[in-house]
């Protein structure tokens, strides 16, 4: 009997992920069930089945999928690198999580909107679902990479903050899930950029209007003192 090749597996895979995927984008993804997948698919059941046993598996993968997406931990990587100054470091990290949010608005933001709300509220599911995720959250991991070069540069007296570290730290997490939450609504949901009362919920705004709220909270650097 011959063995099934492993880019037909992975094909067969990808396509009931990409089923998944649409399936998530019409209708609360903590409520898509192993049915609608295999529907959606078009697959037998034992089809959908052989690759994925129940619905945790199939929402691990996808938060999977949207953590690699654009590959941002390797730019991640390169920014910190860099050996450019710390202040500019922090700028192209903020610029990478402006780009990365525009891309995941388009793709899969709306899942893992629907899916943290959820685990909020379930924290059981959150910890079944959570054991088959493999990758790491890209806003995570950019959040860290930052926290290090504040941390580090603080210590060594570069930054001069004008309050406590744990709180820039604690504030630009927070800046973040707010950005993540209030654009994903508008712009997922609403169908529009704007609430009543016309303020602008747009990423790349809000993004640099974070990172410039976080230099003013780091206070003068060793840069500024030398002029």
């Amino acid at each position: 009997m011959p063995k099934v090749k492993v880019e037909y597996l992975e094909e067969k895979r990808n396509e009931i992920l990409n089923a998944a995927f649409r399936v998530c984008n019409r209708k609360p993804a903590y409520d898509v069930t192993m049915s609608d997948i295999v529907s959606e698919t078009g697959m037998s059941q034992g089809g959908v089945y052989k690759y994925f046993n129940n619905i945790d598996l199939v929402l691990a993968a996808l938060i999977d999928k949207a953590n690699l997406q654009g590959n941002y931990f390797e730019q991640i990587d390169k920014i910190m690198k860099s050996g450019n100054s710390p202040e500019i470091i922090l700028k192209d990290l903020f610029l990478a999580s402006e780009q990365y949010f525009s891309d995941m608005l388009i793709s899969y933001n709306k899942i893992l909107f629907e899916l943290s709300t959820f685990f909020a509220y379930s924290p059981e599911r959150c910890e079944q679902i959570n054991k088959n995720v493999t990758t790491s959250s890209t806003f995570g991991y950019l959040t860290q990479c930052a926290a290090e070069i504040i941390i580090t540069e603080t210590e060594k007296g570069y930054f001069l903050p004008v309050i406590p570290i744990k709180d820039i730290l604690a504030f630009i997490v927070a800046s973040f899930d707010g950005i993540i939450r209030d654009v994903t609504i508008t712009k997922c949901y609403f169908g529009r950029g704007t609430t009543e009362t016309d303020i602008e919920f747009d990423e790349k705004k809000l993004i640099q209007c974070l990172y410039l709220s976080t230099m003013t909270l780091l206070g003068k650097t060793q840069n500024d003192e030398k002029r």
